[in-house]
């Protein structure tokens, strides 16, 4: 084996903004940006990739120098970072048959590297957005055990808007940054890189993972759908309940004053 690299991925929970990241100092020479993405050699082998959505990856780093950079990435623009990363080998002119967690390359060229940050940092990005969605999930399982054995749910309307917000929230998220779990261009250009995108698709279960978190949420706003529909038939039944006595009350105060 010639060379092996750690690239590890961590996500910002809020976009990040390229164009300052373009004026920060101590992040090497930029080789490759978008308007969506910004891909920095801070080094010989040594990549560091910014992508709009949230996606920070660092590839061929010590691990002191990653966290020094991801410090100051946290203390200059103020970034909160998901609790959750993805890492993964790089085997640069390896024969040996992968293992999991790993990917060959023949030559960790400018490409490649964007490729493999590029994947790294989307799997990053599906780890934070399936913890949100199976704590989501799980909120949702315990009403629906109560409907089971009560025959009612005790969930607030405010409470349950809330949790349909979070779950729209986290829809129009992964909606909004579609395009990034799609094949780049950079791929269908070139072979080699088309190869290494494919395997990370698979290794990493991208798509899977992402078909899989986009059931979970809809079978959520199955079940908070009719929580809002009982909701509604509740507070509706009560509204007629109101009336009802209202008028009753009317009329009973129009015969008391008829008697007297």
């Amino acid at each position: 084996m010639k060379n092996q690299f750690v690239i590890e991925a961590r996500l910002s929970t809020t976009r990040l903004p390229l164009v300052d990241i373009m004026s920060m100092e101590g992040l090497g020479k930029i080789v490759k940006r978008e308007n969506s993405f910004l891909l920095f050699e801070y080094a010989e082998n040594t990549y560091l990739y910014f992508k709009d959505y949230g996606g920070i990856a660092f590839l061929g780093f010590l691990e002191e120098e990653y966290q020094d950079i991801l410090d100051k990435l946290v203390q200059d623009l103020g970034l909160e970072l998901s609790d959750v990363s993805e890492k993964l080998l790089v085997n640069e002119g390896s024969s040996k048959e992968e293992e999991y967690g790993e990917i060959n390359v023949d030559e960790l060229t400018v490409e490649a590297a964007h490729i493999i940050c590029l994947n790294v940092a989307q799997s990053a990005a599906l780890f934070h957005y399936q913890s949100i969605s199976d704590e989501l999930l799980e909120n949702t399982r315990k009403y629906t055990n109560e409907l089971e054995q009560k025959g009612t749910v005790s969930l607030k309307r405010k409470k349950l808007m809330k949790y349909i917000g979070s779950t729209l929230n986290l829809k129009n998220k992964i909606s909004e940054n579609l395009y990034v779990f799609a094949t780049p261009m950079l791929a269908y250009e070139n072979e080699k890189i088309n190869k290494i995108d494919t395997h990370l698709n698979e290794e990493l279960e991208i798509k899977y993972r992402y078909n899989a978190i986009k059931e979970q949420l809809n079978i959520i706003q199955e079940n908070l759908d009719l929580f809002k529909d009982m909701n509604m038939h509740q507070h509706s039944s009560n509204l007629e309940w109101i009336i009802i006595w209202l008028i009753l009350f009317e009329v009973i105060h129009v015969i008391i004053d008829q008697i007297l």
